[in-house]
């Protein structure tokens, strides 16, 4: 199967190091391109993309509204002749529309503004919480649930549990508004206030534009001796290191999945998540992870003293285990390039065959 996968910007990102992954496993039996629409493509993210991914950059600067890039595009995907174009913005439809071949998107989180879903021939949702938010802004469209993945071999596996300092890892964009990171701040204040300062330890992994008022703001609170900002991290870095802390913390005011929170799990450390849909799927509603109330520093604090509890349990580790084993059973980056394929197969055979170049 030729399949095309179109992505505006390559960058460091959840949906872009999915993206990477779901090409490179594809890429094993298909014959696979990635076509980036604009010129920003980032290194690290870039050395992930297996030698079998062929890539191919249109160039446009972001934001550009010179038409030239968009027939460029067109003429570019139009000549890879490709069985399935699988779209992860919602806008490429402006310019897929044209083609014959089968047309598909990704929606990757909640809260997106989605106007031209319906055009798409098949429509795919990396959790439940992104299907009922599609779904709740356009009853027609039905979406099919494919899970997120990721590599977990690559993981090296926490053995030892209940040191101290206890330390705390946030992974994600530093954007407050979306990702939370205030809360975990207020969190550690309260943490620190009930069992004395320093006694646990927060990193923050990321960049992003939250990154001056995050920092005046763990000033203001007086926990900035006991929280760092690493700033952004290669995967490798992370992969590499996870397993060193005590705690995942994800403080999401909204959120399609959480990649970060699976990569914990893979790697048997404990994650705290706030309780809403994206991040609750993950850790089985509370079963295979703890959670707080959205927005509710004092309970997440109150959380995070509870994990400290825990992991000093004999058992504590075999828990963790089995935790992993769940993940892998539901995330694993072979089972989500494999559903995908299968959707496309289904995409392709009911196509009339005026409209698939192929039959």
């Amino acid at each position: 199967m030729k399949v095309a996968h179109l992505i505006w910007s390559l960058k460091v990102g959840g949906s872009e190091t999915m993206l990477i992954d779901i090409a490179n496993e594809q890429a094993l039996t298909n014959d696979v391109t990635l076509v980036l629409g604009n010129a920003v493509l980032d290194s690290t993210v870039l050395k992930g993309l297996s030698s079998r991914v062929k890539l191919i950059s249109i160039g446009r600067p972001p934001g550009s509204r010179n038409p030239w890039y968009i027939l460029k595009l067109l003429h570019t995907v139009k000549k890879l002749s490709p069985d399935i174009v699988h779209a992860h913005q919602e806008s490429f439809i402006r310019v897929v529309r044209l083609l014959s071949a089968p047309k598909v998107l990704t929606v990757h989180d909640t809260n997106q503004e989605l106007h031209s879903v319906i055009e798409y021939d098949a429509v795919y949702s990396i959790s439940e919480a992104v299907r009922h938010d599609i779904n709740t802004k356009h009853p027609d469209c039905l979406t099919e649930v494919v899970p997120n993945g990721i590599y977990f071999s690559a993981l090296l596996p926490k053995t030892s549990y209940g040191q101290l300092p206890f330390r705390i890892v946030q992974v994600s964009r530093l954007y407050h508004d979306k990702k939370g990171q205030d809360i975990l701040l207020r969190a550690l204040q309260h943490v620190s206030e009930a069992i004395g300062g320093g006694r646990v330890l927060v990193d923050f992994v990321g960049e992003g534009t939250s990154r001056e008022y995050l920092g005046a703001l763990a000033e203001q609170l007086g926990v900035a001796p006991w929280c760092s900002f690493l700033g952004q991290q290669p995967r490798t870095w992370v992969y590499k290191n996870l397993h060193t802390y005590d705690l995942l913390v994800q403080p999401s005011r909204y959120e399609g999945f959480g990649l970060t929170v699976v990569e914990a799990m893979a790697a048997r450390v404990p994650v705290l998540v706030s309780n809403i849909e994206g991040p609750m799927e993950i850790v089985g509603n509370g079963k295979y992870g703890y959670f707080f109330r959205t927005e509710d520093s004092v309970d997440c604090s109150e959380k995070i003293a509870s994990v400290m509890k825990d992991s000093q349990r004999g058992n504590f580790s075999e828990e963790l285990l089995g935790n992993a084993e769940y993940a892998k059973s539901r995330f694993d980056i072979a089972n989500t390039a494999r559903k995908y394929l299968e959707a496309y197969s289904k995409v392709i055979r009911r196509m009339p065959a005026g409209n698939n170049h192929r039959k």
